[in-house]
């Protein structure tokens, strides 16, 4: 009876957060039109700039869908924050729902924006690209929803800081996302960078998720770093920080002030 009870607060809980984060089309497709700018503008004339790399405007295409799903995936964090701040944590808090419920019902709120706001640009790419087929499509979908849980997983469980001081978790949220970023393949291969970028890259688990993404897109180039350990670098990172994430919402999320 309690764990009926629990699955239909759940479902009522994500429809309602689906609606909010759906209440605006035109936001939506300002995103993919913010996408588009980016991909034939700014994708253009830096693809003329890059020459050690053989068709780059394709390789910064795929980086920006990563770029965007872990923009996606990091919004995710700092809406679970807003709504604490806002008041609506300690509502929910009260609910007949258990916080492994609630940590899982935020992860599927973020899936399902981020493929809504990515499907339209992925298959944009492939089909530029000559490879857009339903086995290239799924796969690649597979891998963003698998980077962008890892991402999420970790943006979430970092909110357990802005109950202590939002302002040292903007701080720590900002700086990590532009290491992680900055530190990466989202928009240059290992073999481009100089060899303290690159080392400190092999330690950043979005390069493995990039790599991934690349090869799932059907591209086999030694460019990119070896599919079976990035895969379980990726599937390590969803794992770990859904653990991560349910432990934190267990043991240390409360109510907070409204600001």
């Amino acid at each position: 009876m309690k764990s009926a009870l629990n699955y239909h607060q759940t479902m009522a809980l994500l429809k309602f957060d689906l609606r909010e984060s759906f209440n605006s089309v035109l936001w939506v497709g300002y995103s993919w039109f913010y996408f588009l700018f980016q991909f034939f503008v700014y994708g253009t004339l830096i693809s003329k700039l890059v020459i050690t790399v053989q068709n780059y405007f394709f390789y910064y295409g795929t980086g920006l869908i990563i770029l965007s799903s872990f923009n996606i995936a990091s919004w995710a964090g700092r809406r679970f924050v807003e709504g604490a701040h806002e008041g609506r944590l300690r509502y929910v808090l009260s609910l007949p729902i258990g916080r492994s419920e609630f940590f899982l019902e935020q992860l599927v709120v973020g899936v399902i924006v981020n493929i809504v706001r990515m499907v339209p640009p992925l298959i944009l790419v492939l089909w530029l690209s000559g490879l857009l087929t339903w086995i290239n499509l799924v796969s690649t979908l597979l891998v963003l929803t698998l980077v962008a849980v890892g991402i999420m997983g970790l943006m979430i469980s970092l909110s357990v800081i802005a109950f202590k001081s939002f302002d040292i978790y903007s701080a720590i949220v900002a700086s990590l996302s532009a290491l992680l970023i900055r530190f990466s393949t989202i928009n240059y291969p290992i073999s481009s960078m100089n060899s303290l970028y690159a080392q400190i890259s092999l330690f950043n688990p979005v390069s493995y998720g990039a790599d991934l993404f690349r090869r799932a897109l059907g591209l086999d180039t030694p460019l990119l770093l070896n599919p079976d350990f990035s895969l379980s670098v990726v599937a390590a990172l969803c794992v770990g920080t859904i653990f991560l994430g349910i432990f934190f919402i267990s043991k240390f999320v409360e109510g907070v002030k409204s600001s």
